[in-house]
């Protein structure tokens, strides 16, 4: 039986890592090892600065007062018997798109799996993206959805990629295998004056602008598509080293 390591950003508590926990059982060995609150937008972050607390909810459940990327690394090396044969983070309760990517703690926890060599894959709930009226997220539906992928992923996953599984609510019950797209943002920053007369500043996402043309992960689930994605962990750009090595041809210190 295939040992799943499952975790997310939403906590321990969410329901849609409980939803995708009790679909998984029925076929896989499910460790879950999650942060105790939520934990969003902390990409891959560490906690170097205090100690690390690991209370067990249940068999094979514990909670980590710690990032996504921390419970990652102690399940890895301290709670499970051995490596999974995949980390799964999620499901996420909103899309994790395009430049969602860089800062998501969903995404984080699979790079974490990713950096020990484990396929590993993000899974995201979107609820009525590109639609008028509001949506609902489908937890069971959506549980049901990720697990049929993820028994297919399982007969042709490597460890150098990590896979970004989006699925939005209504969707047509079709996949497309895409790039990412663009989301751009610019944060609300709200002053306000405390008790003592300070100022001080929440950042919220603000309201994000979506580019993508056919083949994108933002149009496919704008269209209705699930929408899955490889990401691979290499930031080089051989054209742009190329074209820096010819601007700095000649150039000595």
């Amino acid at each position: 039986m295939k040992t799943i390591l499952l975790t997310n950003d939403d906590g321990f508590y969410s329901q849609g890592l409980t939803a995708l926990q009790t679909e998984l059982e029925k076929q896989y060995s499910v460790w879950v090892v999650a942060p105790d609150r939520e934990m969003s937008a902390i990409s891959m972050a560490l906690t170097l600065n205090r100690p690390l607390r690991v209370k067990q909810i249940a068999e094979k459940v514990f909670a980590v007062n710690g990032t996504t990327s921390d419970c990652v690394n102690i399940a890895i090396q301290k709670i499970l018997p051995r490596p999974p044969d995949i980390v799964v983070s999620g499901m996420n309760l909103g899309e994790n798109l395009s430049e969602d990517v860089f800062f998501s703690g969903t995404v984080g926890g699979a790079f974490s799996g990713h950096l020990y060599g484990i396929p590993s894959l993000a899974i995201s709930l979107i609820a009525g993206l590109g639609h008028s009226q509001p949506q609902e997220f489908q937890f069971d539906l959506g549980a049901r959805i990720a697990s049929r992928i993820l028994e297919r992923l399982l007969s042709c996953l490597h460890g150098n990629v990590v896979y970004n599984l989006n699925i939005p609510f209504p969707n047509r019950g079709e996949i497309t295998f895409t790039r990412l797209g663009s989301k751009h943002y610019t944060p609300d920053i709200i002053e306000r004056i405390d008790p003592r007369g300070r100022p001080y500043y929440w950042i919220g996402t603000g309201a994000p602008s979506y580019a993508g043309s056919e083949g994108s992960d933002v149009w496919a689930v704008q269209n209705g598509f699930v929408s899955l994605s490889i990401i691979q962990y290499d930031l080089n750009s051989k054209e742009e080293l190329q074209r820096l090595a010819a601007a700095f041809n000649g150039f000595s210190l």
